[in-house]
């Protein structure tokens, strides 16, 4: 009765605590589902729920179709939303060439996630693959999106895989590749009259119309560039394809992807919000056991470990940066000093290992500080520590108290990495924009 009794007041007050900490999550949903662990296990089965929650998306299957005829640049496509160039062969690159290519499947596997894999299928109405046999030969239902791509106009063809696919319940939407190289075109054919506004106007309008003809008009379309992933309507893209993913796959794709646009910083963070009442959560059980200094070790051992998680989902880390200055053509050096002046960092070089010691080094002076003035904070750390050795009502007082600490952390640590990852993106897409104006 007593450990039941505990567990209840655990999760009642990790849930106000939460509530005060403006945590983004539906704690509801989760809260009979703790209580339960608690019941059954105690803390020890808490905790591996929490971890299984933390890291559920890890396990989940994505496969992407995409479907085009031959030369529409869907290996370029592929390797563009892996962030990777035909020149990454040791990364899984797919093959970029003036022949042929796709003449029959292939599966790319994303650097960032093995199970998200995007398929390189070849066209309908080929010899190898006609319509007749199309949807078996390559095994329609084993994909959960479909995007269909041309680099002119959809083809009946086009727009009848389209309606067999919405047959099956599935999803799909239209992308129109190789823009900026109509673009290019356009602008050396009509030198003086030449307006990029227009021309994509013209592109976009002639898409349209022609699916609309063949009864795909209700169909989303985007104008993309593999080649140049920062404009045009990539992001936009990329963006509707994980909303139109269900919920927990969709959990899976945003950490899948690279942090390489606005949006898609912005889909990262609010996911990244969504799994702090979970770490904290981990540290809250934790913060139940009564041995002096557990908790506020393991405190910080848990924020290093996610503030690492948000370094790399936000594309800050050495690999991500070297990555995307190659994609944008920009200055490795540059990105990284924008990454080193916002986060404070003062050597010239750090890796992961020298990442997570900054943080840990950067916390234990924050608990050095609190330590030496009385404030509430550092009541809350003493009342934490002492609490711990009251029977029951110390361990009630304790669990939240981490709790609450740990979010206040994650959610300082995180707004700070959005901030610094979007002053990235703005530099790298404005120094890729003039490097294409001047080239």
């Amino acid at each position: 009765m007593i450990l039941d009794d505990l567990c209840l007041r655990y999760v009642l007050i990790a849930d106000a605590s939460a509530t005060n900490m403006d945590v983004v999550f539906d704690f509801a949903n989760e809260k009979q589902e703790l209580i339960s662990a608690f019941k059954s296990g105690g803390i020890e089965a808490c905790r591996r729920l929490l971890e299984k929650k933390r890291d559920e998306w890890k396990n989940i299957p994505l496969n992407v179709a995409v479907i085009g005829n031959s030369g529409v640049g869907k290996s370029s496509f592929i390797n563009a939303i892996r962030r990777l160039t035909a020149d990454d062969r040791d990364r899984g690159a797919a093959e970029v060439g003036v022949k042929a290519t796709t003449a029959d499947i292939k599966c790319y596997a994303h650097p960032n996630n093995p199970l998200l894999k995007f398929w390189d299928l070849p066209g309908v109405g080929t010899k190898e693959f006609p319509k007749e046999t199309y949807l078996a030969k390559i095994v329609v239902d084993r994909y959960d999106f479909f995007l269909l791509i041309t680099a002119t106009r959809f083809t009946e063809n086009d727009t009848w895989l389209g309606k067999e696919i919405r047959e099956r319940k599935k999803k799909y939407f239209f992308v129109r590749t190789k823009t900026g190289l109509d673009i290019s075109n356009n602008k050396l054919a009509h030198p003086r009259t030449h307006n990029e506004e227009a021309v994509k106007r013209v592109i976009r309008e002639s898409t349209e119309e022609h699916l609309r003809d063949d009864g795909c008009d209700d169909v989303p379309v985007f104008l993309i560039d593999s080649y140049e992933p920062w404009k045009f309507q990539f992001g936009h893209a990329e963006q509707r394809l994980i909303n139109e993913f269900p919920k927990l796959k969709t959990t899976a794709l945003i950490l899948s992807l690279d942090a390489t646009s606005k949006e898609m910083i912005q889909l990262k963070v609010a996911e990244l919000r969504k799994r702090i009442w979970v770490v904290a959560g981990l540290s809250g059980a934790v913060g139940a056991i009564p041995v002096l200094g557990v908790s506020l070790a393991f405190d910080i051992a848990v924020a290093v470990e996610e503030a690492t998680f948000y370094y790399t989902q936000l594309g800050l880390d050495e690999v991500s940066l070297e990555r995307y200055a190659n994609l944008t053509r920009t200055n490795h050096l540059q990105l990284r000093a924008i990454v080193y002046s916002g986060l404070g960092f003062t050597c010239k070089g750090i890796g992961m290992v020298g990442f997570k010691e900054v943080v840990r080094e950067g916390l234990k002076k924050l608990v050095t500080v609190l330590s030496t003035r009385a404030t509430a904070p550092v009541l809350a750390v003493v009342v934490e520590e002492v609490s711990r050795f009251i029977p029951v009502i110390g361990s009630c007082i304790a669990a939240p108290l981490s709790f609450a600490g740990t979010c206040a952390i994650l959610k300082l640590l995180l707004r700070k990495m959005e901030s610094v990852a979007l002053e990235v993106i703005d530099f790298a897409t404005k120094s890729a924009t003039d490097t294409v104006r001047t080239g």
